[in-house]
């Protein structure tokens, strides 16, 4: 009944208020996984209770992904890490500034390491929309808030293949698996006038350090050029789910996996990665480096040579003076962090709020959380025909 009452509270005020869309915040996380039951509760803790103290007008959080560790062979000890996780988040969850569920949940590679994990994260987090595609309930959904419109994807399945065949079992990870569901979402959203989209996931289309092999374009470790079929197959579902972004004019696709603080604009589409509120601090792609190209400088994924074949078949700015991303525009922080949405009619403020790991280490906080940067997204549909705005490119 609480649920059935809060969805009807919220279908309501969004309907009272897609004519006249007024000014709200809301407020992205991700990965705080770490050595306490799964979860970095130190980090985390501050982080939370900082948010929900400072950022009064915050109507609900977004958290993607990597909420624990899990574990491959122990589903149960998934589900109590969550649990846990959940009871770390108290100063979110009992937040009573905040609009049901307060919390909305995204679905992690940590998450799902078990066939049985699915079933676990739908078991934790039951106040979510069902409305995502049939394979997905309850892990891929979308709502809509005050004239704007979130869309949640699940970038890490499991797959289950044939039943009847034990082996056929496995971890199905990096890509958008319904790209069709995620496309109709869009439209209909731009189609009922919505100003303002969001999309989450845990991955990235475009790795800034930690995961260049990995991500949403999936390339792998030791890559071999001529690309193969499968590394083509990850690289063009990459392709076609930024186009899909690009196609209806999203604001931001907000994501973690990288325990980073990185956003940038590609095509218009702003990627924000907001990846550590806990888990160990990741550093960015290698750079040129005249004294040796070779080398593997710490912290670093791997040697700036070995990188070069992905900023090849990636097309990122690499070279000498460059800064080996997708854009020239990129901003990156090394920093723990959670990132506040001012949504306006005609614009988006991203403030960051971030402390730094103590030296020499990347899981333990060492600095008072401050603002760390500020940027401004223009909406590129408001004063336009929303209905239509997915045909202006």
């Amino acid at each position: 009944m609480k649920k059935q009452f809060w969805i009807l509270t919220i279908l309501s005020f969004t309907l009272s208020t897609v004519l006249v869309a007024q000014s709200f915040k809301f407020a992205a996380m991700s990965d705080s996984r770490g050595p306490y039951n799964g979860v970095n509760d130190p980090v985390l803790s501050v982080l939370a209770s900082h948010l929900a103290e400072s950022q009064p007008d915050v109507k609900f959080v977004v958290f993607a992904g990597d909420m624990v560790n899990g574990h491959e062979y122990d589903p149960e000890r998934t589900l109590r890490e969550l649990e846990h996780w959940k009871d770390v988040m108290s100063p979110i969850y009992n937040n009573k500034r905040m609009v049901w569920p307060r919390l909305w949940p995204v679905v992690g590679n940590h998450e799902v390491r078990n066939r049985k994990d699915e079933g676990n994260f739908r078991k934790t987090f039951p106040d979510v929309f069902s409305n995502g595609p049939d394979d997905e309930k309850g892990l891929s959904y979308s709502f809509d808030f005050n004239n704007s419109h979130f869309t949640i994807i699940n970038t890490d399945n499991w797959y289950y293949g044939d039943p009847l065949d034990t082996t056929d079992d496995r971890r199905d990870w990096h890509y958008v698996k319904n790209l069709d569901w995620l496309e109709k979402d869009l439209y209909s959203a731009r189609k009922r006038g919505i100003e303002h989209i969001f999309v989450f996931s845990h991955e990235m289309a475009f790795p800034t350090g930690g995961h260049l092999r990995d991500g949403l374009p999936n390339l792998g470790r030791h890559l071999k050029l001529p690309l193969d079929s499968t590394r083509v197959w990850y690289l063009n579902r990459r392709n076609k789910f930024w186009d899909i972004l690009k196609k209806y004019n999203v604001d931001a696709h907000i994501c973690g996996h990288e325990h980073l603080y990185a956003r940038q604009s590609v095509d218009g589409v702003y990627e924000i990665i907001t990846g550590s509120s806990g888990a160990p601090v990741y550093h960015f792609n290698p750079k040129y480096r005249a004294e040796n190209i070779d080398s593997v400088y710490p912290g670093e994924e791997m040697s700036y040579a070995e990188a070069v074949k992905y900023y090849k078949v990636l097309h990122y700015f690499y070279g000498q003076g460059e800064n080996s991303q997708a854009s020239k525009n990129f901003v990156g922080l090394r920093a723990f962090n959670y990132t506040v949405y001012d949504v306006r009619k005609d614009s988006v403020i991203v403030e960051t709020y971030g402390a730094f790991p103590k030296e020499k280490t990347n899981n333990i906080l060492d600095s008072p959380i401050k603002l760390i940067d500020k940027f401004v997204i223009k909406n590129t549909v408001a004063g336009k025909d929303s209905a239509n705005a997915c045909k202006s490119n």
